[in-house]
């Protein structure tokens, strides 16, 4: 049985932000109830900006890296902020508890932490679990680890329009569909 779930791999420069930021803005002008985390900025090789996410329902912004200095090679993700962001879909999952499910989450990556059971792999597996589809990110990195993690139930899907957008047309929410066959 196929999970609700899918990774579109890219190859681990951040791309893939954009096409998924324009098709998830597309999802939500035709009705679709979105909810989850996109990244607003990505990894800077400089340092200068903070990684941050940003929640698609609320707008809420999530800082999530830390600055560890100029020179420093050392991981900046920030434990405490990326746990705050995560709050988010722990509120979806209340939210689909109490009947009122989105017809997406989309979190904007599944990562290093994810692979090691830690960052958001709690939220991943406890919201595919519930039946709600989910839509993420994974770089070629962190492929093998996806795979593991979701058991061969869920897809991995090319860095193309035509194939996301298939995707999401097989988990599409029965009014949506209806609405756009008429």
């Amino acid at each position: 049985m196929a999970l609700p779930a899918a990774a579109v791999v890219h190859n681990g420069n951040g791309e893939g932000d954009a096409l998924l930021g324009e098709i998830l803005a597309q999802c939500q002008q035709q009705g679709w109830q979105l909810r989850g985390l996109v990244t607003e900025q990505g990894k800077d090789l400089t340092s200068k900006k903070p990684m941050a996410l940003r929640d698609l329902h609320s707008g809420e912004i999530f800082v999530i890296s830390q600055y560890l200095g100029r020179d420093s090679r050392g991981c900046s993700l920030d434990m405490g902020g990326l746990g705050a962001a995560g709050e988010v879909l722990r509120r979806v999952l209340v939210e689909a508890n109490a009947g009122n499910a989105p017809d997406l989450v989309f979190i904007n990556r599944f990562g290093h932490g994810e692979t090691q059971g830690r960052g958001l792999s709690q939220e991943f597996a406890e919201l595919i679990s519930a039946g709600i589809p989910v839509l993420t990110l994974v770089s070629e990195k962190y492929l093998d680890g996806w795979l593991q993690f979701a058991d061969g139930l869920a897809e991995t899907l090319p860095l193309e329009r035509t194939a996301i957008e298939q995707w999401l047309g097989s988990v599409a929410p029965i009014a949506l569909t209806e609405r756009t066959l008429v």
